[in-house]
């Protein structure tokens, strides 16, 4: 199971500080957010099966379409790869495992491009996609806010760069990743993997 900032898995447990509640009457008790990455990593699937079918000389203007934040880590085997990764420790469900900036740039992609295909569909084609929302919109900024750690990974080279070691800490620099996501260096083999977590990640009291 990947850990997010809150518990993806669970709805009935607890909600972390600085939980916000959904603008939307009935989405909260209607959404769950496990099947709904279930979802968004299928569709995946699909995305970088056309993608690989595109003739490479398009990978670049592509890439940068669909994959705005990870495109730059590397080609398409790179993002399949990552996909492989998240797809398998999300149905493990013997084992908690932290991600990185990698992983959460590329989910952001996922979930912004699902998102919005979904919010625009019509109503037969949301209840396909996601049938307990019976055609309620999805609210990414939501999502993000409530289960991402943060968004640092979508800093410019620019400002990163003009930061101070000091600015890095006060701002929660800590994932050893974000250098290399913000320039845009392909990961090691080591940083495309899920490092498993030693406890259950999340408080259990109110």
């Amino acid at each position: 199971m990947l850990i997010f900032k809150n518990n993806l898995y669970a709805k009935n447990e607890p909600a972390g500080t600085g939980y916000i509640r959904s603008p939307d009457p009935g989405f909260e008790e209607a959404f769950d957010p496990a099947h709904f990455l279930t979802r968004v990593l299928e569709e995946e699937e699909e995305t970088l099966r056309f993608l690989e079918r595109q003739p490479r000389e398009y990978w670049n203007q592509d890439g940068l379409k669909f994959f705005p934040v990870s495109h730059k880590a590397g080609g398409f085997q790179t993002l399949q790869a990552i996909l492989t990764i998240l797809k398998d420790g999300h149905k493990d469900r013997k084992t908690w495992y932290h991600m990185n900036a990698y992983h959460f740039g590329f989910l952001h992609d996922a979930l912004s491009r699902f998102t919005f295909n979904y919010n625009l569909d019509n109503l037969e084609e949301k209840n396909k996609a996601l049938p307990e929302l019976k055609g309620l919109p999805l609210n990414f900024n939501w999502f993000v806010k409530n289960y991402f750690f943060g968004t640092l990974f979508l800093t410019s080279e620019e400002e990163f760069d003009r930061f101070t070691a000091e600015d890095k800490q006060k701002k929660g620099f800590t994932d050893p990743c974000l250098f290399a996501v913000i320039h845009g260096l392909a990961p090691t083999r080591e940083e495309l993997k899920l490092k498993a977590a030693n406890d259950y990640p999340y408080n259990i009291y109110v």
